[in-house]
């Protein structure tokens, strides 16, 4: 037959959500023919709540410092910035220079070779305009235009080397390469453009 202590142990299991290890219909006649066992069941309980509904222990206030380091990371240059304005003139420039094509009119080129080279101009304008409204979408041009003005550069030169094109007919090409410049300082500020973060307020003590 049990003793009492093995019905404080299995009181204390229940207590704890586990096996008692015995019939609960044992253990709860125990408990009410037992004044010992029925006290210690009072204090476990009362000790197990106490310990689940014990104060939180005092923690730093980050709120402060984690907000500034978000907006940090998150805050480039200055809005409207001088990146973002430049890149709009050079995507209007672009687009002014694309309209003699666009009417036919290419330094002696083909009409439709005159309309093809139109259309591209335009084309860049109108992602560097893109670019400059929507900064997010800038970083997705680097790849495309990066590549077309490296291309364009070295075929240039070759050409201008070669005779086969007078340098000033190669002009309308500076625009793409600026645009080039732009996008990257757009996506990869210097630390001369990017606003530093607001210090936090200080707290007042309570």
């Amino acid at each position: 037959m049990a003793g009492c202590e093995e019905y404080r142990e299995a009181i204390s299991a229940r207590i704890d959500g586990e096996d008692p290890g015995m019939a609960e219909e044992a253990l709860a006649r125990h408990i009410a023919d037992c004044h010992a066992c029925r006290a210690f069941e009072t204090a476990a309980l009362a000790a197990t709540r106490r310990a689940r509904l014990r104060a939180a222990e005092a923690v730093p206030d980050l709120t402060g410092p984690i907000l500034a380091s978000i907006t940090a990371s998150r805050r480039l240059a200055p809005t409207p910035s001088v990146v973002r304005l430049t890149l709009a003139l050079v995507a209007a420039a672009q687009a002014v220079g694309a309209i003699p094509a666009l009417v036919g009119n290419d330094s002696g080129a083909t009409l439709h070779i005159a309309h093809e080279q139109g259309a591209w101009g335009l084309a860049l304008a109108a992602a560097l305009a893109l670019a400059a409204w929507r900064p997010a979408r800038a970083a997705a041009l680097l790849p495309f235009l990066g590549v077309f003005v490296v291309t364009m550069s070295a075929l240039t030169l070759a050409d201008v080397a070669g005779g086969r094109v007078a340098p000033a007919a190669e002009l309308p090409h500076v625009m793409a390469a600026i645009g080039l410049v732009l996008l990257w300082l757009e996506t990869h500020p210097p630390a001369a453009l990017v606003a530093p973060a607001a210090a936090p307020e200080p707290r007042l003590a309570a």
